[in-house]
């Protein structure tokens, strides 16, 4: 997982902008409160599929993003174990999407 997207997460939640949590993500997405949802890759299928069902069922223009892992995330954030994360910040999730995007089309080619 690139280290800036975990740096960005670090910031966002410091900010009161990072949401943790199967629970706390679907409210947030019920209030329209999320600009983009970060799944870890190793969280169940069924969880992964749930949240993006929830993001494009919104009617708000929530991203997806899979990356990293449970483990990786959570502690880098000094969270318990959950691999579900909602950023509510325009800014904060515009930049983690840039990376996220650079990072996939490095490994394309």
């Amino acid at each position: 997982m690139n280290p800036k997207i975990l740096t960005l997460m670090q910031f966002a939640r410091k900010a009161g902008k990072l949401v943790s949590g199967f629970n706390a993500c679907e409210r947030a997405i019920d209030k329209k409160d999320i600009f983009l949802l970060i799944l870890a890759l190793d969280s169940s299928e069924r969880t992964r599929e749930k949240m993006k069902k929830m993001a494009a069922n919104s009617g708000i223009s929530t991203s997806v993003i899979e990356t990293g892992s449970q483990a990786e995330i959570s502690s880098a954030l000094g969270l318990p174990l959950t691999g579900v994360f909602g950023i509510k910040d325009k800014n904060f999730a515009g930049k983690i999407m840039e990376y996220w995007l650079s990072d996939t089309e490095r490994r394309r080619h």
